[in-house]
């Protein structure tokens, strides 16, 4: 059961994918960041550690849970 949902929430991805799109979100969030401090005037900086943090969980923890449980890292 808890498999199957950690299964769910990876989609099959590789580290290597994971990581592809850790860097993504990270680089989206950083120009949001860049467009609420110069086009909205507001100080969002304090939220960018928060928001990284909860980025890098998604991507890793179930990667990381499905290698201790099946002894890959995409659970397949």
């Amino acid at each position: 059961m808890m498999e199957q949902k950690l299964r769910q929430i990876n989609g099959d991805r590789t580290l290597l994918m994971n990581a592809g799109a850790f860097v993504c979100v990270v680089a989206m969030l950083g120009i949001a960041n860049l467009i609420c401090r110069f086009v909205l005037h507001t100080d969002v900086v304090f939220l960018m550690p928060w928001l990284v943090a909860a980025t890098g969980l998604y991507f890793f923890l179930p990667a990381l849970m499905l290698w201790l449980i099946t002894g890959r890292p995409s659970g397949s």
